[in-house]
């Protein structure tokens, strides 16, 4: 969806702004979508999310600039333009004042420079509109705000209790098998709009 950064608005060679924080183009982002899905779907990243490494996986890999498929979000280093920089920024960015939605995310006050500081002097990936747009290139088509995605570890045990036993502690397990149980929440309503079961065979 963030490709609409690529569309050009109704000013010459102008194309739509979805990084920066005054822009009135970011709303796009949750009115279009490439896809036939429903407004709240399950099995996205919350933006909201505090696992850095989800969001650095994501990131990793993103490219800069069309026309050099060589330059990369690197997966590892401590610069700005590093995937575990930018998802720590991200995380510590949301975690006092939570996104609401997508275009939250480029329209917030201060928050595009937050997560991918310009520096002085020189080109870089962060002054240059394509590659400042890279961030939400890559999260917007996996990533929402209204949802929250659980995973419950259930361990199921059956068996008998021995003749006359009334101590629940003296259960005897017979049989033993574990769940992983993924359940996506709208927030909204508390409406459960996903859910996957998964067997986990140790």
């Amino acid at each position: 969806m963030a490709e609409l950064g690529y569309v050009f608005r109704d000013l010459l060679w102008k194309t739509l702004d979805l990084f920066t924080e005054k822009t009135a183009d970011a709303s796009l982002l949750d009115v279009f979508s490439t896809n036939d899905f429903p407004a709240v779907v399950g099995r996205r990243v919350n933006l909201n999310i505090l696992q850095t490494s989800v969001l650095q996986s994501i990131l990793a890999g993103a490219i800069w600039d069309e026309l050099d498929s060589t330059n990369t979000v690197s997966k590892t280093g401590v610069t700005a333009t590093a995937a575990p920089v930018i998802a720590s920024n991200i995380t510590t960015a949301t975690s006092t004042a939570p996104l609401v939605n997508r275009s939250d995310f480029a329209t917030r006050s201060t928050l595009p420079l937050r997560i991918l500081p310009l520096p002085t002097g020189g080109t870089h990936n962060q002054s240059v509109k394509v590659r400042r747009e890279t961030v939400p290139r890559a999260l917007s088509s996996l990533s929402q705000t209204q949802t929250w995605n659980l995973m419950i570890d259930v361990i199921a045990q059956s068996g008998t209790y021995p003749p006359g036993e009334t101590n629940l502690a003296n259960f005897v397990v017979q049989g033993e098998q574990r769940y992983w149980v993924h359940v996506a929440i709208d927030r909204f309503t508390g409406q459960v709009i996903d859910k996957q079961i998964e067997a986990v065979n140790e």
